[in-house]
């Protein structure tokens, strides 16, 4: 769901459509999308202002006798928002310190709460303000569109050693085949997992399993890694590590969480790149289409070999492989390499030829520009679970405008 699309941060523009947005809210007219739009604007503590200043705007419309029956009734404004701020924080605290310290903890959905607690206060709103899962059920039974695009889900196409191509997300749930001394098995949960029995095979079988646009798996490798492929990707893998190394290929762009095994580096190989580790967390993105490789550390160590240039990962860092061959570390933002794992978008400053890429894959659909292309950055996160509609919706609140002829976009100035 959408958290915050800006454009070059124009500060009176962020606030006045923020305001925009918070009527709408009030009113019962949001999509589940610009409901997290708002959610999400109040993330940080550095948005407490904006979020006093609206409210105290909105209290301002309604005299103090509007007030319904409240023991808090007389008490002022920043006494009442502080007192809910209170409230929120005692029966959230165990469970948040728990994730980070008190000091970096969000206000986020606590301060969402909190404006809603102020508003039912008052006379006429309290009928406006519902529960997010029913806003989202009522919206969803309402916003029909003809030509729905729908957001991608688990899909995903096995091709075997022999070239035999088992289609996992019709397959029934069970073992799916036999490869030497392993069971190809689809769980329940939709992952694909190999189940060795007996001794290694004298020959190495390889399997492909890539997803099409608008698809993504989970797979885990016969070692125990665990592989999580996003949409217009493969990975080539034996049904067997054997031998000193365990090497598999990539393309698109895929996460790994590799079962450790010091006997045996883990070797991951994507264009002219090679990945070596033993056991880590690391992500990478090699799509044709982008300007570059990028592989993000989360956790162990990662050895990046670009042609004959050698660097070390260090957790938290990212190796950017251009198509020139140049190799750069930097520290990365662990939350936009993953966002695609954790169901979001998540862009940094991108312009809109790489948002309409990702969107593209997610959703299937080929994209076109008439006119001149907005040049301006964008940032924000956007759920992959909405409709198009309620993402391109988001998008043209910033000037850039779209329009849907079947399963094309065409971006317009």
């Amino acid at each position: 769901m959408p958290k915050r699309i800006s454009c070059k941060n124009k500060e009176l523009e962020d606030k006045h459509l923020l305001k925009e947005i918070f009527q709408r809210y009030i009113n019962n007219e949001c999509t589940p999308a610009e409901i997290e739009f708002l959610l999400g604007h109040f993330k940080t503590d550095s948005n407490e202002s904006t979020l006093r200043e609206i409210i105290a705007e909105k209290l301002n419309e309604y005299p103090i006798e509007d007030i319904t029956q409240s023991p808090v009734k007389k008490r002022s404004f920043d006494e009442l928002f502080n007192s809910i701020l209170l409230e929120i924080d005692n029966e959230t605290a165990a469970e948040e310190n728990e994730r980070k310290p008190a000091s970096d903890r969000s206000l986020g959905y606590k301060l969402l709460a909190a404006v809603i607690i102020l508003l039912i206060m008052f006379e006429g709103f309290y009928t406006y303000l519902k529960p997010a899962n029913k806003i989202n059920n009522e919206v969803a039974k309402i916003r029909h569109f003809q030509n729905a695009i729908m957001p991608g889900s688990n899909k995903a196409i096995l091709t075997l050693q022999d070239g035999s191509k088992i289609v996992l997300n019709d397959a029934k749930d069970g073992t799916l085949a036999q490869q030497g001394n392993a069971k190809i098995i689809k769980l329940a949960t939709g992952q694909l997992v190999y189940d060795k029995t007996g001794t290694a095979p004298a020959k190495v079988l390889y399997n492909t399993m890539s997803t099409p646009r608008g698809g993504q798996y989970k797979l885990t490798l016969p070692d125990g890694t665990e592989v999580w492929l996003n949409a217009a990707s493969s990975i080539t893998y034996p049904t067997a590590f054997v031998g000193n190394e365990r090497n598999v290929s990539i393309t698109g762009e895929a996460y790994f969480e590799v079962a450790k095994d010091k006997s045996k580096p883990f070797r991951v190989r994507s264009g002219n790149q090679a990945i070596e580790v033993l056991g880590t967390h690391f992500n990478v993105m090699a799509y044709p289409d982008e300007d570059a490789i990028k592989t993000t550390l989360l956790e162990g160590s990662v050895k990046i070999t670009e042609n004959n240039e050698v660097q070390i990962l260090k957790p938290g860092e990212q190796a950017v492989v251009d198509k020139n061959g140049g190799l750069k570390i930097s520290v990365a933002d662990v939350d936009d390499a993953l966002a695609w794992k954790n169901g979001y978008f998540k862009f940094s400053r991108v312009n809109i030829k790489y948002i309409m890429r990702q969107l593209a894959r997610w959703y299937d659909v080929d994209v076109v520009y008439e006119g001149n292309v907005p040049h301006d950055e964008f940032v924000g996160k956007i759920g992959r679970g909405e409709n198009i509609e309620d993402v391109l919706h988001i998008l043209e609140l910033d000037r850039v405008h779209f329009k849907i002829e079947d399963k094309k976009i065409i971006v317009l100035p």
